[in-house]
């Protein structure tokens, strides 16, 4: 039997929560923007007695993997909420807990208040409790964007600095709001409240009936907004490490560039290199195969280009050849538009499988293969790989970022298909 340990060890580099059980009962839950840096730091020799007993008391470890810190960051608090787990108690003080207030106002205001601070006769509805101050003001800011929400301390006649930011509604600091803005505010307290208690899912169903049902009354410029916000909500929840990843996709953008002509001097071409489209495929033992395209423009996602594959010709773990089906398969879409760049997940196997296919009759198009546990890029015609490491750091992690976003779609599309096998076959699942 494996120690808890070893488990530590073997957990992955996500976003997740992580409990600590003594039999069946969680006797402690955390969350992690990386799981497995969080879980072996319980394991150093330097870690405080609490820590210790906490090791010495549990008898199981095992965490859930989530899209993003934010995801992370919810489900802790609901998770702790349910369980109230004994070591959350000892080892952090109760009233260093933060929870998320909205006032009994007719226009409430939204707040991140302290357990210390925090006065139930001021407030409608109280939401946490939340472990982390500053991971809850970073998930309140990206909200704010979506479902702009009121702060200001007192009313005013002029719009706030929020307000003028797109941050704020403004009628709630003036009390002067035109037909239907009160409705709307208080679609947006509820939309804020059921993504902090965990009920984002039901919200993104609300968002699109809304948007729809907008389409067929011709209220276009209501349509518009719920459609953003739904867009914006599968964005935070969409990809990992959204806290993380927000400065850096600008970044991205604002050295593509830059990018670029490193780019083009590893290809040894002076060709444009706008559209990139990665290639990644996912099984267990071979059942539920999926494979993924994923399109990034000048550096940046182009997540409505995306496209899902059923392995169909292949049968058990064989990626080099699923990989050949998927490049077969993709190249009779040339409306989809064609790719600057193609890269493979995988190392020459893999680069050579997909080779065969794009070649002849599309010498434009660019091959490279991005092998994962040596971190070595495999381009076509080159006389040995490039090690990702020998890069600039931004273009670096541009392939990573590619590697990594085609890796979790082809891995979301698998997943649900493993869902539907059971739920059709559910006495031939193990």
């Amino acid at each position: 039997m494996s120690t808890l340990h070893e488990i530590a060890r073997s957990a992955p580099h996500t976003p997740g929560v992580y409990i600590f059980r003594r039999g069946r009962t969680p006797i402690y839950i955390g969350k992690a923007a990386d799981l497995k840096k969080r879980l072996t730091s319980y394991f150093r020799d330097n870690t405080s007695d609490k820590v210790r007993r906490l090791r010495t008391d549990a008898t199981a470890l095992e965490w859930i993997e989530l899209e993003s810190e934010i995801e992370a960051l919810i489900r802790e608090a609901d998770l702790i909420k349910r369980h109230s787990p004994k070591y959350n108690v000892l080892m952090r003080d109760d009233k260093s807990y933060f929870y998320v207030a909205f006032t009994k106002e007719e226009f409430p205001r939204v707040f991140a208040v302290h357990k210390t601070n925090l006065d139930k006769a001021k407030y409608r509805q109280v939401i946490g409790p939340f472990t982390s101050g500053s991971a809850l003001r970073s998930a309140l800011k990206i909200l704010r964007r979506i479902f702009p929400y009121c702060t200001c301390t007192m009313p005013h006649k002029r719009p706030c600095l929020n307000a003028q930011i797109g941050r704020c509604p403004g009628f709630c600091c003036t009390g002067v709001p035109t037909p239907g803005q009160k409705e709307q505010y208080a679609d947006t307290v509820k939309n804020i409240s059921a993504v902090l208690s965990g009920k984002r899912k039901q919200l993104l169903t609300q968002l699109k009936s809304a948007m729809r049902a907008a389409v067929k009354n011709q209220e276009f410029e209501r349509a518009t907004e719920l459609r953003d916000q739904a867009a914006s909500m599968e964005n935070i929840f969409g990809h990992r490490q959204t806290l993380e990843y927000t400065g850096l996709r600008r970044r991205i953008h604002s050295l593509w560039h830059t990018m670029e002509n490193e780019i083009q001097t590893l290809l040894q071409t002076h060709k444009k290199i706008s559209r990139v489209e990665g290639y990644d495929i996912s099984n267990i033992s071979g059942t539920a195969a999926t494979g993924s395209m994923v399109v990034f423009e000048n550096g940046r996602l182009a997540k409505s280009k995306y496209r899902k594959f059923k392995i169909k010709t292949v049968r058990g773990a064989n990626d080099v050849a699923s990989h050949r089906e998927v490049m077969r398969r993709r190249l009779t879409h040339p409306e989809w538009g064609m790719p600057d760049l193609i890269l493979i997940d995988g190392g020459k196997p893999q680069l050579a499988a997909v080779r065969n296919v794009l070649r002849p009759g599309n010498d434009t198009i660019f091959l490279a293969a991005l092998a994962k546990r040596e971190e070595e890029l495999y381009i076509e015609g080159g006389d040995a790989p490039v090690r990702l490491d020998s890069l600039s750091q931004d273009t670096m992690h541009f392939f990573q970022r590619i590697r990594d976003e085609s890796h979790r779609f082809a891995k979301k599309y698998h997943h649900k298909l493993r869902e539907i096998s059971y739920r059709e076959n559910p006495k031939n699942q193990n």
